[in-house]
């Protein structure tokens, strides 16, 4: 059957507990084009309250991350107490007590309390379609099931069962790295939810190939549409004074675990000697003797304001992300913006805005000598690390969230939620 609404725009209600870029983007794609009812959210944060002038700092740059700008506030609606007593116990004593696993604080927790909420909204309210997210998505789409709505499923990561699968192989292929290896530890409760929402999903919209690839037997190919994410504006790079041949700045971003490749980069860094300097920007997840000691030899931040990290970004040549799956990678859109030419995998989603060899290149999984053979030519040939770090921002130039926005809301207008 198609929905299609009969009188203007159809009418969408968009649900997600938190909200982060990509999410802010499809929201304020469904804004501009008259196609949002509501929009619901654990934490909406007003950014005029007068609280912000009580609050801590720290606690007061968490809520302004959750603001909602350019969307009707009589559209936004929340629910707010389980996520702000998870982010009251971070880092306290309680917190493993309440908030691990899936206890009523954990992130599954709270997902699942807010999908049901969201559900009990259908029933108040007429909309022509609900979009919603991985693992908060189950009740909602049951209960728009029973009432004929039409259900978009927003998946921005691999498949799970492909993932797990995944970690599992490299475990064997990787012991030295073995606590820093993903385990993936949803349960066969939590992991079957999640399958019902994909069975429930009448469209599921995805960011890359590589994403679609590992939904290859799971969901029909016609029920999937790619839309790559955006790029942020472009970053003038400043120009730097002559100065004696210096070694090549090698950045990395994100969690310091296997699934993003980092045993991989290491080891392609030692291989390179001297040539190279390493940043590194993220958290361990584990102690692993391996990611401890480059930790203290290179540069290791282990969290920044996004503003800093920009600013790194500015300071280096070249963004290895050479990840075992990856649902995007913004970090690399990011990165092309401020002129970074990029190494990545194909089994980075944001690979598929790459062309080899232009803007940066893409490696093969698990090889620490192709990334080694990429960085060795960079750091002998600077003309063409220059030209591809003109080519990165032509790239980003011609991807913007605009586009994204745009293409997501002509997907789903073609797709008209066939079921």
């Amino acid at each position: 059957m198609t929905m299609t609404s009969t009188s203007g725009p159809a009418s969408v209600l968009m649900s997600h507990p938190t909200g982060n870029q990509n999410v802010r983007n499809a929201l304020q794609g469904l804004a501009e084009h008259g196609m949002l009812a509501e929009f619901w959210t654990s934490i909406a944060w007003n950014p005029e309250s007068a609280w912000n002038r009580f609050l801590p700092s720290s606690l007061r740059g968490q809520l302004m991350r959750r603001t909602f700008q350019g969307v009707p506030r009589e559209q936004v609606h929340s629910v707010p107490l389980r996520e702000a007593v998870r982010l009251g116990a971070r880092g306290s004593l309680v917190e493993g007590l309440v908030c691990s696993g899936e206890r009523t604080f954990s992130v599954i927790g709270i997902y699942r309390h807010f999908d049901g909420r969201v559900a009990r909204r259908l029933r108040q309210i007429e909309v022509d379609a609900v979009y919603a997210y991985e693992g908060g998505a189950r009740e909602t789409f049951r209960e728009a099931k029973s009432r004929g709505v039409a259900t978009l499923y927003d998946l921005p990561s691999g498949h799970w069962h492909w993932e797990r699968d995944l970690m599992r192989e490299e475990e064997t292929r990787s012991p030295e790295l073995a606590t820093v290896i993903p385990k993936l530890l949803d349960s066969e409760a939590h992991m079957r939810e999640k399958d019902e929402e994909l069975r429930l999903a009448d469209l599921v919209i995805v960011a890359s190939q590589h994403v679609r690839r590992t939904l290859a037997g799971v969901v029909a190919d016609e029920k999937i549409v790619v839309v790559p994410y955006g790029a942020p504006p472009v970053r003038t790079r400043p120009q730097r004074r002559a100065e004696p041949r210096r070694p090549l700045q090698v950045l990395f971003a994100g969690i310091l675990h296997q699934r993003k490749g980092i045993g991989y980069l290491l080891k392609a860094v030692e291989m390179l000697g001297p040539g190279v300097e390493l940043t590194l920007i993220g958290q361990r997840l584990a102690a692993n003797a391996i990611v401890d000691k480059a930790c203290e030899r290179w540069r290791w931040f282990e969290s920044v304001p996004h503003q800093q990290v920009l600013d790194l970004m500015m300071q280096s040549d070249v963004l290895v992300l050479p990840s075992l799956s990856e649902g995007f990678g913004l970090v690399v859109t990011e990165a092309l913006a401020c002129g970074l030419p990029v190494i990545v995998t194909p089994n980075v989603g944001a690979s598929d805005l790459i062309k080899d060899g232009r803007e940066g290149f893409v490696v093969p999984i698990c090889s620490s000598e192709a990334i080694a053979g990429r960085l060795d030519g960079l750091d002998r040939d600077r003309e063409l690390l220059a030209q591809m770090s003109h080519n990165a921002q032509m790239a980003a130039a011609g991807q913007p969230w605009e586009v994204y926005r745009e293409a997501l809301v002509k997907a789903l207008g073609v797709a008209q939620w066939q079921r």
